[in-house]
């Protein structure tokens, strides 16, 4: 981005202090409501009337004044409004610059410069013990977006997809399994979360029975000990990797990737668990009562952690415990992707990493999707899959494709609707802040109009249109940049504009707040602002050819940003619609 905001701030601190002696902290730029007012604004002479105990139009006038002459780039005026400093940008050469470099970077605009740190980012991490859904879905998008933002503004980022393979969970699932006839017709993650239920079904049925999950825990672990392979370990990570097939091709559907999958039971079988519960008993934290536990009384956790079970096995907090050590020791920064349901789970990781000297992940909390049906249940089976989800949206939106005629050929149909889907699922969860409770609307997810992701990948096929348009009638001449802009500029173009190079700062607050919803509210903003750039500046129809050329590379940059920024989310441009 061409940075006149931080040259206005620089010259403003600059001025305060020549004048006034004084070094009045941060500086916050505003926007006013329209152009007529300026292009940025700031209330700084209010904060130094309590200071220099002046009229705050006084030093707004004193300020401005010597702020005209400072001749700070892009800037063609400033003038001072009842105490406020208001500052104009020279249009021409801030588009003809700004747009320049959008056209030469391309998929490079926005990119930061390598960061030289590493990140870890933790996300979707579903028990495999059948198919996710959309409380899933919202992790994994909100996780693989934010992953997507932080390598591109110059992290080393690595996804990891946590496989919780040791719990009575995945007993059940193997228990089911030596039971129940396994249905090879449907998506394997599917199959796998009908075993889960049937056994459910049978240990309730049956509460004797629950002692053979006990015993099935205790053989999978002891075995894992034993480093070799046994039945039981053989039985544990077919039911996985059986399970993890349909999973990874759910995420498929929404282009997620994970760059590795780690499995709980690593960390028993290379010894790092016991390690982990020898040093937590040295921490003088440690009390025993029928069993070892870890008292965080101290730090507000009321909570006694469980090193270990009377049985001598292992539980998932302390293995929990291992995977963390493991992966903040091999990286600068650690991000999970969690449900708002693990907010002290997640606090007591933390604070036992604390007592092991480790540094501790952050963590983004998101809560769960809404659903007439009620509360999510994998056990029950009372869930809204995420394959469901998709393959509904699949359907609307191929059906929206065939109403509006926007393809003929149906595998063209079929791939138009599909990045349609894709986009309208993405979109319409990424867009929420994880912190909010959110209910999955169909009429906000597919709409057209106002503020669903068609409206930003329509925006983008109209710029293809355009541009498409214009290399058939074969007539507009290149110009040199230095000859863009040579008119008296729209209102609509130049608030398009200034939203374009917008696009790096807006993923850079972005990825360092660890906010994918921000790039997805300024995704809308971009495409909003050029529906009415292309209401109110005729392009094709345009005589002068000057105005037209000029136009026509607002809209090739518009093209690229929306490219650029719907990537980044994971979704797809058609192209066409």
């Amino acid at each position: 981005m061409i940075e006149v905001e931080n040259a206005i701030i620089d010259a403003i601190h600059r001025k305060i202090q020549e004048i006034y002696g004084e070094n009045i902290g941060d500086i916050q730029l505003d926007e006013p409501p329209s152009l007529e007012l300026g292009d940025y604004s700031t209330n700084i002479s209010f904060r130094l009337a309590r200071i220099l105990r002046k009229p705050p139009k006084v030093i707004a006038e004193e300020l401005g004044e010597v702020l005209k002459s400072e001749n700070i780039p892009y800037v063609s005026d400033v003038r001072a409004v009842n105490g406020y400093i208001n500052f104009f940008l020279d249009y021409r050469m801030y588009s003809r610059d700004g747009i320049d470099r959008i056209l030469k970077e391309r998929e490079n605009f926005g990119k930061g410069k390598k960061k030289g740190k590493k990140v870890i980012l933790e996300h979707t991490s579903a028990n495999p013990n059948g198919p996710l859904h959309i409380g899933h879905g919202r992790n994994a998008i909100i996780g693989d977006s934010l992953g997507r933002i932080l390598e591109f503004i110059g992290y080393d980022v690595e996804t990891h997809y946590y496989v919780n393979d040791m719990g009575r969970q995945e007993a059940v699932v193997v228990f089911g399994l030596e039971r129940f006839e396994i249905d090879r017709d449907k998506k394997p993650d599917h199959a796998i979360g009908e075993i889960y239920i049937k056994a459910n079904r049978l240990l309730e049925e049956n509460p004797q029975l629950e002692k053979e999950i006990g015993k099935i825990m205790k053989e999978y672990e002891e075995s894992l000990e034993g480093k070799e392979n046994s039945p039981i370990v053989e039985k544990f990570q077919w039911a996985v990797n059986y399970a993890l097939e349909g999973i990874r091709k759910t995420l498929d559907n929404l282009n997620i990737e994970h760059d590795i999958f780690v499995w709980e039971s690593e960390y028993v079988r290379n010894g790092m668990v016991k390690e982990v519960i020898r040093r937590l008993m040295k921490t003088g934290k440690v009390i025993k009562e029928d069993v070892y536990k870890l008292d965080l009384s101290d730090f507000g956790i009321e909570k006694k952690l469980v090193l270990m079970r009377l049985d001598g096995t292992t539980l998932y907090s302390t293995r929990d415990i291992a995977y963390h050590l493991d992966k903040m020791s091999r990286c600068d920064i650690g991000i999970n992707v969690l449900g708002a349901d693990h907010k002290l789970t997640a606090n007591i990781v933390n604070v036992s990493l604390k007592l092991l000297n480790s540094k501790t992940p952050k963590v983004i909390f998101y809560e769960f999707i809404s659903l007439p049906e009620g509360s999510m249940s994998t056990r029950r089976g009372r869930f809204v899959s995420l394959d469901e989800l998709f393959e509904e949206a699949r359907k609307r939106a191929t059906e929206e494709v065939k109403r509006r005629g926007i393809a003929k050929d149906e595998k063209e149909i079929k791939e138009i609707g599909h990045k349609i889907a894709v986009g309208a699922v993405r979109y319409n969860i990424v867009r929420v802040s994880p912190e909010k409770p959110m209910v999955f609307k169909w009429e906000e997810a597919l709409d057209f109009e106002k503020v669903g992701c068609p409206v930003i990948q329509y925006a983008h096929a109209r710029c293809c249109r355009i541009l498409e348009h214009v290399r058939e009638m074969d007539k507009v001449e290149d110009r040199d940049p230095k000859e863009l802009f040579n008119y008296e500029m729209k209102d609509q173009e130049k608030v398009l504009i200034k939203t374009l190079l917008k696009f790096p700062k807006i993923l850079e607050i972005s990825g360092e707040s660890l906010k994918p919803q921000t790039l997805a509210h300024y995704m809308l903003d971009v495409a909003q602002r050029f529906n009415s750039f292309y209401g109110n500046c005729p392009i094709l129809k345009e005589k002068n050819e000057d105005i037209l050329y000029s136009r026509l590379k607002v809209v090739e940059s518009t093209k690229i940003v929306i490219e650029n920024g719907l990537g980044l989310l994971g979704i797809e441009c058609p192209g066409k619609m």
